[in-house]
């Protein structure tokens, strides 16, 4: 007698138990050779392809935020302009969702689905183009800010900040740490912890030394910082048995990895290694036997005990935004 999960009671013989087992057994044999089958192969295949060119798109428009940042480019967006934007990310949402059970009868139904919505969106959706002189620009811009030791802000619009060039390195310090206030900061912090390959407890010493205003050794951490993302960049691959490179050399090194590896399809994220590329060479750049001091908190200058002047807040603010910048390129390279 076996007692089910509802309370009924049944008189199961051994015989109905044996044909129940024989039954389970030919259903997952029979499952296993339509898994096994080619038709299935060929749908895996085509989804597998399919979900490589959609998910781009879909994690994409899923950031909090990117919208606003891409539609910057083009100044203020209209309400209309939202709402096919948002149609576009609803309906790319809608597509890309694939039931889990998939009846074996309509293998390519979803399939087809997907990709006739897909479509029908694409078609509808008016996005609006940059011309080549204003991608040129905005290149220039970001390198400028780059070179000023400005790095992506993730707590602000992206519009505040890299769509028009600074007069000059103090208009560029004025600008950029408006947009640095304390609430703002711990806002970079939390950003900063939640990623998947920071040092936290590195991190976390710098966050405290900035916040009791020690600021040459929450530099000292922060660089060290940049510098093991640096050597993480490396590709041992291409080290040709020597070992990985520091300081200015890695920097190279990364800007050649960035040039191989890093998918440039999206002009976000040209201009954002643009960017970054042009604040690891000033940061980074030769002491020049120390001649002259650096405008940028520089490296070389800090760690062999040669800078002057006195490492302000400004410095540190810089060198967080660059290593949590440093934390997003290791994510489009991994």
């Amino acid at each position: 007698m076996d007692i089910q999960e509802d309370g009924k009671i049944t008189n199961n013989s051994k015989e109905e138990k044996a044909e129940s087992t024989k039954s389970t057994i030919h259903s997952d044999s029979l499952n296993q050779k339509i898994m096994d089958s080619p038709a299935w192969k060929d749908m895996e295949s085509i989804h597998i392809r399919v979900k490589d060119i959609v998910k781009p798109i879909y994690s994409a428009l899923s950031i909090p935020g990117i919208i606003n940042e891409s539609l910057a480019l083009f100044g203020k967006p209209s309400k209309q302009l939202m709402d096919e934007m948002q149609k576009l990310r609803d309906g790319i949402k809608e597509a890309y969702t694939i039931p889990k059970i998939i009846d074996y009868s309509e293998w390519f139904e979803p399939l087809r689905k997907m990709t006739a919505q897909l479509s029908e969106i694409i078609k509808n959706i008016k996005i609006p183009s940059i011309s080549e002189e204003r991608k040129q620009e905005l290149l220039e811009i970001h390198m400028l800010w780059g070179m000023y030791g400005w790095t992506i802000n993730p707590c602000v619009e992206f519009k505040t900040l890299f769509n028009s060039a600074p007069s000059d390195k103090k208009d560029a310090d004025i600008i950029a740490l408006k947009a640095c206030s304390k609430k703002e900061m711990e806002k970079l912090f939390g950003i900063i912890m939640r990623t998947k390959r920071v040092k936290k407890t590195d991190f976390e010493e710098a966050v405290f030394d900035y916040k009791h205003r020690q600021y040459k050794s929450c530099a000292l951490v922060l660089f060290s910082l940049v510098d093991a993302t640096l050597i993480r960049l490396q590709k041992k691959s291409d080290l040709n048995g020597k070992g990985r490179k520091v300081g200015l050399k890695a920097v190279k090194k990364v800007q050649r990895r960035i040039e191989k590896d890093v998918n440039k399809e999206l002009f976000f994220t040209v201009m954002f290694c643009t960017n970054i590329s042009a604040c690891l060479e000033k940061m980074f750049e030769s002491g020049n036997d120390f001649k002259q001091q650096p405008e940028v908190i520089n490296r070389k200058f800090l760690d062999h005990g040669m800078l002057t002047r006195r490492v302000s807040r400004k410095d540190c603010i810089q060198l967080f935004l660059l290593y949590y910048n440093m934390l997003e390129l290791l994510d489009k390279i991994y």
